[in-house]
């Protein structure tokens, strides 16, 4: 069943065990959490986060694009010009989820903040060089700039602090001229979001980008 993409839980086992009980003869099990908890330990069973969209994606289909079409299209490129950029979202109000109290105390938490950044980190094949970080805020003008004449990022904004096209290329285009005075020609992977747009090859020298096919990227 799991092959089939359902979904397990606790209570689930519980009501199937039964049933077997009930047809077995077994008329004085009762299938409580304590013995859920017994079988589970004995079998290995843990509670896993379930992964994205992988399972859309035939696993042929994605070691056959990484075999012919990705080794194809990169093989020109040394492994130290090959580079994958990402973003990934900083909550930076969020208080931890945990915390050390006694053991009757009740714990209870209040609404999570959803004041974030974006911050699309990069680095190439070999793992020896990182790009700058690019990092997207909601407001032009930080306190916490105020007096800085230069920044370790590139930080660009908008209303919902969110990668849009625009910068995306922005970010692309000040790595081309980069990569032009350093006389050097890379590949930059990107995965198939709206926001990275595909005509950004159509204006840059030196940075040629690829695109990862839909969906593949939780198999990648």
């Amino acid at each position: 069943m799991r092959d089939k993409n359902v979904q397990f839980s606790g209570p689930f086992i519980i009501e199937k065990a039964l049933q077997f009980a009930k047809a077995l003869g077994y008329d004085e099990f009762r299938g409580n959490n304590g013995w859920l908890e017994k079988f589970k330990r004995i079998h290995g069973i843990i509670a896993k986060v379930i992964s994205g969209e992988s399972k859309g994606v035939d696993d042929n289909d994605s070691e056959n694009w990484i075999t012919e079409t990705l080794s194809k299209t990169l093989k020109v490129y040394k492994p130290e010009n090959i580079f994958n950029a990402h973003e990934t979202a900083l909550f930076f109000h969020s208080l931890p989820q945990k915390t050390l109290t006694f053991k009757k105390e009740k714990c209870f938490g209040g609404k999570q903040s959803k004041a974030r950044l974006i911050v699309m980190l990069g680095a190439n094949l070999t793992g020896h060089q990182k790009l700058e970080p690019l990092v997207i805020g909601r407001s032009k003008n930080l306190k916490c700039f105020k007096g800085a004449n230069s920044l370790e990022v590139d930080y660009y904004f908008n209303n919902k602090s969110w990668m849009i096209s625009e910068i995306c290329e922005k970010w692309v285009q000040k790595l081309d001229k980069r990569m032009i005075a350093e006389c050097r020609k890379i590949a930059l992977v990107f995965d198939n979001c709206p926001a990275h747009p595909k005509e950004i090859n159509q204006k840059r020298k030196n940075v040629t980008v690829f695109y990862l096919p839909l969906n593949i990227t939780s198999k990648l």
